[in-house]
């Protein structure tokens, strides 16, 4: 399928589609210059547009002579004026595009950020309407949305079930017969496809939830759910609607064939370093020691981006005192060093201040300057790993630093082969917003399925009119 892949970042979502066989991304687009380099550098074939997507929407409506059903702001509009002519000819029309996919900006939705009411957060929701509006103009043959598990509870669930209306508006069908009430009444007995999925059910040593919406154009198939191929604990996979109905993708009490990929399998292979380590490129320390590294390494003889932040000396010293290969070890220990020896004057304060007199109500600040378990998984990838942040448990397992760009790429299913852009920082940002990519090449598998039913049934539709 000719793709157009929107709010791309460095380009998961695609690597996963591409290894399926279902898609082949003629069109990005991503806002932020680092991640855009990166999807270019992975994706040389695609047209890569560094570019407010608003803009470019602007500019390929008025290319098609639709500009007076345009609904852009006149910002949207003066800079697709001032769009240069080669940027606009690259723009496809309606009916070049097979598939449309992306993950809008989720910061808004995300109970990973601490600031989702902020101004900014809430120019990034308005991203799901703009992605939708490239799907009204396109119209392709399949559309697919990723957002965060909090998308379908968000705001009463508003922008999850506008979006689903937009859709059934489009002509897009679905499978799941429900009734949902909108603030303009009530919307009945349409047919939807919506689901959440743990990435840590599809071989990632992770545990992150993720929205999906499938739109699929009359006389096409719609693709079925990935059955989960390893064993993970997976609560809040059910989506409440209204009216006491639940919906899941995955059956609940289903088992899968295959265990939980552990931190150990996934980054058990890589070269120790030590705190602010930047070698960009280096050798394997040896042989990989699972099936997981065997697959992710593929061909690669070199390492690439196995680097790391570098923590200050306060923290470094609490990250040593944080005991190795002690599950569950956190800040706490740090409580218990000084309860033992109050009069320690080196590296003070030990325990930050703000920890102990909130920690009542945030469930103790569970997992704060914590060390990863090699015998479990990575938490929900973010875009800035550090010891005091929502997801705190950053330290290495048994090295007194914070896990590296490659670890964190690993822990989302990146191949050693996939390349980052920018400087450290960039990279766990590129990393920690992108779709897991065995998640999604198990979604392509099930598009590709799809599509081959949909010419098997073109096929014998054609061979019956032929013979009638």
């Amino acid at each position: 399928l000719a793709t157009m892949d929107i709010f791309a970042g460095c380009g998961g979502l695609s690597e996963g589609l591409h290894r399926a066989g279902a898609a082949r991304t003629k069109w990005a687009i991503e806002y932020e210059q680092p991640a855009a380099e990166a999807f270019k550098v992975n994706n040389p074939d695609a047209v890569t547009w560094c570019c407010n997507c608003n803009v470019l929407l602007t500019a390929a409506m008025t290319k098609a002579g639709a500009a007076d059903f345009c609904d852009a702001s006149e910002e949207a509009k003066e800079q697709a004026a001032k769009l240069d002519a080669e940027t606009v000819a690259t723009l496809p029309a309606p009916g070049e595009v097979d598939f449309l996919c992306g993950g809008p900006p989720c910061q808004g939705y995300s109970g990973m950020n601490r600031f989702n009411k902020g101004t900014w957060s809430l120019v990034q929701n308005s991203m799901v309407m703009a992605y939708l509006s490239y799907a009204d103009f396109y119209r392709p043959r399949y559309f697919l949305l990723e957002n965060v598990r909090n998308f379908v509870s968000h705001n009463k669930s508003h922008a999850f079930r506008l979006t689903l209306r937009s859709l059934l508006d489009m002509g897009y069908q679905a499978r799941l017969l429900i009734s949902i009430p909108l603030a303009l009444g009530i919307w009945e007995c349409e047919q939807v496809r919506f689901g959440v999925l743990n990435a840590g059910n599809f071989g990632v040593s992770q545990s992150r939830k993720r929205t999906f919406i499938w739109g699929v154009a009359p006389d096409n198939e719609l693709p079925q759910w990935p059955a989960p191929l390893h064993v993970f604990h997976s609560p809040q996979l059910t989506i409440k609607l209204p009216g006491g109905v639940e919906y899941t993708a995955v059956p609940k009490g289903s088992g899968a064939p295959l265990r939980t990929v552990t931190v150990k399998d996934a980054i058990g292979d890589l070269p120790p370093l030590t705190n602010g380590a930047n070698l960009e490129d280096m050798q394997y320390a040896g042989p990989p020691i699972s099936a997981f590294q065997k697959a992710i390494r593929g061909g690669c003889t070199v390492l690439h981006d196995h680097i790391c932040k570098e923590m200050n000396e306060l923290n470094l010293e609490r990250c040593r005192c944080i005991p190795k290969n002690t599950p569950g070890a956190d800040w706490r220990v740090l409580q218990e060093i000084v309860a033992a020896n109050p009069d320690r004057t080196l590296f003070k304060p030990l325990v930050p201040w703000c920890l102990p007199n909130t920690a009542d109500r945030h469930n103790g600040w569970r997992g704060l300057f914590g060390r990863l378990d090699y015998g479990g998984h990575f938490p929900t990838s973010v875009t800035d790993p550090q010891p005091m942040g929502k997801v705190g448990q950053v330290f290495h397992p048994d090295q007194d630093r914070i896990v590296s760009v490659r670890e964190c790429a690993r822990a989302q299913g990146f191949p050693d082969s996939f390349r980052f852009y920018g400087n450290v920082h960039n990279k766990h940002r590129q990393i920690g917003n992108a779709v897991p990519v065995p998640l999604a090449y198990a979604l392509g598998r099930q598009l590709r399925s799809a599509l081959e039913e949909s010419a098997r049934k073109q096929a014998e539709a054609l061979m019956a009119a032929q013979l009638g």
